[in-house]
């Protein structure tokens, strides 16, 4: 059975809310971490409605509002996110309060916006869609387990569609926090944020954007670049995957560690092959493989890769067939996703 992406939706620092345009232009960074190119939410969200709101809410509903008109699903089967910090700026906002009030005369609504399914929960409220919802917390995974998810029930006939999405925000005291740590130094790692959200349907239509063949995770392994090679040589013995056919994207960040094992693997197994990048337009973050996503669906259905992404300036295929993501976070957390044309 077949699992393909017939909507996408993404809002993040760069100009992505049209989906007719595909990275035109570039937002370059000016301060110590990516900002949303936040959309005009009165067109997307009743006014009286927005006041309480956090922007990560708003941010998500509109993309996944956007996801579901694209693919024209009026009400999706489930509702599957993923985050790495959740709605982290309500979150702060209840700590700041239950210090400066000494743990009592406490407003619940900051709590109760700050919880990492509040998103999940709201999209569904909107909708009013009463069908499975899960929200998954896990790191650098985190969009990729919400994706496995919906193909594990696509792929057992409990669904027919899912929208499933990766989203996180980054605030002034967060980035304050990670600029202490070896990761974010100058020169490393810029914080970033994003969300997107997909409609993924068991069914290929004429306006699908790909189609989700592979998708694998792979957490701390003892040597990266021997496992993950060893994956992806396993998927070029696997699959037709040539230089002529095949755009590959690689979540470079500047981190000199993860970049030995990105090189690493571009050069001993895609030494002729167009490699890609693009945490330079969005930042890292825990669900920055959202963003990945997205660019892929956009490349094999428009047949076209931006200057801006361009890494090795390799040449590029005559026509892309396949796009293979391969993104790590801090080390640790490893994910594998190949899509192919419709």
């Amino acid at each position: 059975m077949g699992i393909y992406i017939n909507g996408i939706g993404l809002i993040s620092p760069q100009e992505t809310r049209d989906n007719n345009d595909f990275l035109s232009e570039n937002i370059p960074l000016e301060q110590s971490y990516f900002h949303i190119s936040e959309p005009p939410y009165k067109e997307y969200i009743n006014p009286r409605e927005l006041r309480r709101m956090s922007k990560i809410i708003r941010n998500g509903i509109i993309s996944a509002k956007i996801a579901l008109a694209d693919a024209k699903i009026e009400m999706p089967e489930a509702i599957i996110t993923g985050t790495g910090l959740g709605c982290a700026i309500d979150t702060e906002k209840f700590l700041i309060k239950m210090i400066e009030n000494e743990e009592s005369l406490l407003t619940p609504t900051s709590f109760i916006q700050s919880t990492h399914n509040t998103l999940g929960g709201s999209i569904a409220i909107g909708l009013g869609c009463h069908e499975y919802n899960m929200t998954y917390v896990h790191r650098g995974l985190s969009f990729e387990t919400a994706l496995l998810d919906a193909q594990l029930m696509m792929q057992a006939g409990e669904l027919n569609n899912a929208l499933v999405g990766g989203f996180d925000e980054m605030t002034d005291n967060h980035i304050l926090l990670l600029q202490q740590t070896e990761m974010y130094q100058p020169g490393a790692a810029v914080a970033g944020q994003a969300s997107g959200f997909f409609a993924l349907e068991t069914i290929k239509r004429d306006n699908s954007y790909a189609e989700l063949i592979e998708l694998d995770s792979i957490y701390n392994p003892d040597d990266a670049f021997q496992e993950i090679g060893s994956k992806m040589s396993a998927l070029k013995r696997k699959y037709p995957i040539t230089d002529e056919n095949t755009v590959v994207i690689m979540g470079y960040n500047g981190v000199q560690k993860e970049t030995f094992v990105y090189n690493g693997i571009m050069n001993s197994i895609f030494p002729t092959n167009m490699v890609t990048h693009f945490k330079h337009l969005c930042g890292e973050f825990y669900t920055a493989s959202a963003f990945a996503f997205w660019m892929a669906a956009q490349m094999l259905k428009k047949q076209i890769i931006p200057d801006v992404v361009h890494y090795n300036y390799q040449k590029v295929p005559g026509k892309i067939e396949y796009v293979l993501i391969y993104n790590q976070f801090q080390e640790k957390e490893h994910s594998i996703i190949l899509l192919k044309k419709c």
